[in-house]
């Protein structure tokens, strides 16, 4: 084991952006490193950690934390630290402890080995310049992090992650209709923070049934770990914080809410973000809140920033939507009547902007208060206009909702109706109506060889057959007794999903559902699968009863009506003549047109005419009578909601022109086999053995020559990966490479931290020149360490620096590509290639000094440039801001705060740019 002492200096073999790291404490087993550069504190195994000590020797130049350039002359250890005797610039000696080194110094030493002898083939040489200009491209570009989760590209929902992934610390409210994937906009953003450092520490809240989706979900579509904490893994640890274990975290909001030492531990967790899925649980009015908001409250204090997610953000109606926002940005929404106020007063702001987008001409009173909005809208376009009122009025920055009016590529519904006699063993039931919905809970198990549904069901699912088809019933004894009724009597085996099984008993029986090949046909679920779940690859939806309120309705429609649904939809609703049952199904056929599409005001004509249907239920004789009374109120309801549309809101949450060029940048790239040749020339330079495989697919596994034990993301029995995104869409088995995967991702870090490819030589014949001559490249990058929160990548990304000096010291990079380089290595003539080196050490030194000398004046102008970009962009968007908060009371004055804080720091940052030689190589033209 090796031995570490507090003060040494250690470098991370597979992170090696971190910088230098300096040993803080160790407890015997595993031992804690703080990498200053970038503000980070890692803790590491003794006995596996991927470290290496940092010892320097004669010759070498060293930097200290001042940033004075000095050479080493000899060393003194004392103690297990080490301290360098130097010389500056100007000769002068001076002792640099090695606690003392800039933290920012980065160690590959690519000159040292070249001029030692020890060089590598030139395909790694290539692929580090590949690696460099990769993270160049990406750095800052607008699709960074959209780019690799397994998902399809749809406009509004990357528009969105977009928009609220390049705040800072953002708190929205995301509040998409069923079906429009609020789930993806969160995990694209979750996915673009964490890749860009904007978010480390992450906690996801959602209902308990959810859980395991989201964990599936996170890791299928983007490849993001959490960490699933239930009640025996907080009480597993009873003496210190569970919560601190994991940077990303997954757990119930019933946990926290009623958990006492999970609800403290989990407000001590120092969270970047905090997403809580389902939010309209979370209950509030003046007078009383419920357990779980008032948690999610404490840690949204604490929590920079945070999502939350609903599709019926105003269901518990304007109380429980205010107390949302309240969450978001207690001083913006402190006082409910005033929020009340200001909606109402909203109203004629967006009936104006509605009339500006339809191209209606304005009246006098338009154009007053059009001109007291803004101050000089006479003088801007509407386009213009349309603009200032979507970024200064409404809840626009805080609430993004898209619905179906604005979004398209819903499929059809198509409703198949079956009237059933009513068997003997329901007539004369007595009792609540509401229970006579369900008649089947109302007598024993003998109704299974009775009730015409049953029968109908088996007849169904034979003529449908081999189509997948979800049923969607009340209640979970309702789902086990009808798979025993299929089983015994027609041989059918059912998967089944009720509250009453495991998390992970519901996920297998979904995925039983899902498989193409080996799967069920059926998936028998409770009530509880129509929250969360998705079945948009089933087209035939039975619904065996119907529930009363319309909102749970449209959830269990809403698990196949979604944006990736590729067929009309078929709902099937089996009936029994006479009873209750008829009557609820004909006042969602005819009353509501629930089945037909959806129907937005179905919550507010429920709660207008509940009385009267539920009499109706009670007594069929008024079946007509309470239907015609709601299919005109809904109709009234249906058109006021369409007159009143929030035009600015829709404008806000979808706009085609941002989102149209993020497509197109993702389809160029998706097109392009930029990222497969690189991963299989790195696979071959490694080791890995790989061949095609079926659909185009290629199969990964270890080869036994490999450089490593290990290759990143590799199992022992390899994996079938994808370069395609429809291929990776439809066989979820498949992992779906791209730059942003894992996989390739930790293979560049492995690169770039190591020392392959830092040193070769090449033998050029070529004609381009007249002689025989000797030519050096060099890569040189430049790199800017700081916090990650601060994203100085944006401005100057880690960037490589490509040289080719001739004898004379003319750069003749512009002139010849790296491609066009190609020679005989000489790794396999190694006697050649030493003798060359040797022969030209003094040569080489001089072109390496001039080298360095270009590469320093070209950081200069790198700074610069960088310095003005970051002025120019952030001094623009604090102007906006602030302008914006004297209009629109949603722009939060702690960020700006934070904005002029992160400018602040980048002007300290952005000036101490790092320059290192990465790879160099000879190459020698005959």
């Amino acid at each position: 084991m090796r031995d570490f002492v507090p003060g040494q200096r250690w470098l991370s073999e597979t992170q090696g952006e971190l910088g230098l790291g300096i040993v803080i404490s160790t407890d015997g087993r595993c031992v804690r490193l703080a990498f200053p550069a970038t503000d980070e504190t890692r803790l590491y195994a003794m006995r596996e950690a991927p470290l290496v000590r940092v010892e320097l020797g004669p010759g070498e130049r060293v930097r200290d934390q001042k940033g004075r350039e000095l050479r080493v002359t000899d060393t003194r250890v004392e103690g297990g630290l080490i301290t360098y005797l130097c010389e500056d610039l100007d000769g002068r000696p001076c002792e640099l402890p090695e606690a003392l080194l800039d933290d920012r110094m980065r160690f590959n030493r690519p000159q040292q080995r070249l001029l030692a002898g020890r060089i590598d083939s030139d395909k790694w040489l290539t692929l580090r310049l590949r690696t460099w200009s990769q993270r160049m491209a990406e750095s800052g570009s607008p699709i960074q992090g959209l780019l690799g989760p397994r998902v399809a590209l749809i406009p509004h929902q990357l528009q969105i992650a977009a928009e609220v992934a390049g705040r800072d610390a953002p708190r929205v409210l995301l509040a998409d209709e069923v079906g429009l994937g609020k789930t993806i906009e969160a995990g694209l953003i979750l996915h673009r923070m964490l890749l860009t450092g904007a978010a480390r520490r992450v906690l996801i809240v959602t209902p308990e049934p959810l859980l395991h989706q989201w964990l599936v979900e996170m890791r299928r579509r983007f490849n993001l770990r959490f960490a699933l904490f239930d009640r025996e893994r907080v009480e597993s640890m009873p003496d210190a914080n569970p919560f601190l274990d994991d940077q990303q975290v997954l757990c119930s909001l019933d946990l926290i809410a009623s958990h006492a030492r999970a609800r403290e531990t989990v407000i001590e967790g120092d969270w970047d973000l905090l997403v809580v899925d389902e939010a309209h649980h979370l209950t509030w009015s003046e007078s009383e809140s419920s357990p779980g908001y008032a948690v999610v409250a404490e840690l949204a204090a604490r929590t920079p920033g945070m999502l939350l997610l609903t599709a019926t953000p105003e269901q518990l109606g304007r109380a429980g939507h205010f107390g949302r926002l309240r969450l978001l940005d207690p001083a913006r929404f402190h006082d409910y009547a005033a929020f009340v106020a200001e909606e109402d007063g909203y109203a004629p702001v967006a009936e104006l902007a509605a009339r500006l987008l339809d191209g209606e001409p304005l009246s006098e009173p338009d154009r007053a208060l059009l001109g007291s909005l803004i101050e000089d809208a006479d003088r801007l376009d509407g386009e213009e206009i349309i603009e200032r009122l979507v970024d200064r009025h409404g809840t626009g920055r805080v609430l993004f909702r898209n619905t179906r009016a604005a979004i398209h590529g819903f499929p059809g519904r198509e409703l198949h109706a079956y009237p059933l006699p009513l068997p003997e063993c329901y007539r004369d039931l007595g009792g609540d109506v509401r229970m006579r919905l369900t008649p089947e809970r109302l007598v024993d198990k003998s109704w299974l060889d009775e009730d015409p549904r049953v029968g109908w069901l088996i007849d169904t699912l034979k003529a449908l057959r081999p189509a997948k088809v979800l049923l969607i019933c009340a209640h979970a004894s309702t789902v086990l007794e009808l798979r025993e009724a299929l089983l015994r009597r027609a041989g059918l085996f059912a998967a089944i999903f009720h509250e009453d099984m495991e998390i992970v008993e519901r996920d297998r029986a979904a995925a039983y559902f899902a498989a193409a090949e080996d799967g069920t046909q059926l998936l028998l679920c409770s009530e509880i699968g129509s929250e969360g779940r998705n079945f948009q690859f089933a087209h035939h939806l039975i619904l065996f009863d119907l529930p009363l309120v319309p909102d749970l309705l449209e959830q269990r429609i809403g698990r196949l009506d979604r944006i990736g649904q590729t067929e009309t939809i078929r709902i099937h609703v089996p009936y029994l003549t006479g009873t209750p049952g008829e009557v609820l199904y004909r006042w969602y056929a005819e009353g509501l047109g629930a089945f037909d599409g959806t129907c937005p005001g179905a919550t507010g004509v429920y709660e207008q005419v509940r009385e009267d249907l539920l009499e109706a239920l009670e007594e069929p004789d008024r079946a007509e009578e309470v239907i015609a009374e709601t299919r005109d109120l809904s109709a009234r309801v249906n058109a006021e909601l369409a007159a009143g549309r929030d035009r600015l809101l829709e404008l806000h949450s979808y706009r085609p022109d941002r989102s149209a060029p993020l497509v197109d940048r993702i389809e160029e790239l998706d097109a392009g086999r930029e990222v497969a040749d690189y991963m299989m020339r790195f696979w071959d330079s490694f080791g890995v053995e790989y061949e095609s495989g079926t659909g185009g697919s290629v199969v990964l596994r270890p080869g036994p020559q490999m450089l490593q034990e290990s290759f990143p993301r590799l199992p022992e029995d390899g994996l079938t990966a994808t370069f395609d995104r429809s291929s990776a869409l439809a066989h979820e088995d498949r992992e779906f490479l791209t730059w942003e995967h894992p996989m390739a991702r930790e293979a560049m870090e492995l690169l770039t931290a190591s020392d392959l490819g830092t040193s070769s030589v090449t033998l050029l014949r070529t004609g381009r020149f007249k002689r025989a001559t000797l030519l050096l490249e060099m890569l040189y990058v430049a790199e800017c360490p700081a916090p990650p929160e601060l994203q100085v990548g944006r401005f100057l990304p880690p960037t490589l620096l490509r040289l080719l000096l001739d004898v004379e010291g003319r750069d003749l990079a512009g002139e010849i590509g790296h491609e066009e380089l190609r020679g005989d290595c000489l790794t396999r003539n190694y006697k050649l290639a030493r003798s060359v080196i040797k022969s030209q050490v003094p040569r080489l030194a001089v072109m390496l000094e001039r080298g360095e000398s270009l590469a320093r004046e070209a950081v200069g102008r790198l700074e610069s440039e960088a310095l003005a970009r970051m002025r120019t962009l952030l001094g623009g968007e604090l102007e906006r801001l602030s302008a914006l908060a004297k209009v629109n009371p949603n722009v939060r004055a702690d960020e700006i705060e934070r904005l002029s804080a992160r400018r602040d720091r980048l002007e300290t940052y952005l000036t101490k740019t790092h320059l290192r030689l990465d790879g160099v190589r000879v190459i020698v033209t005959t």
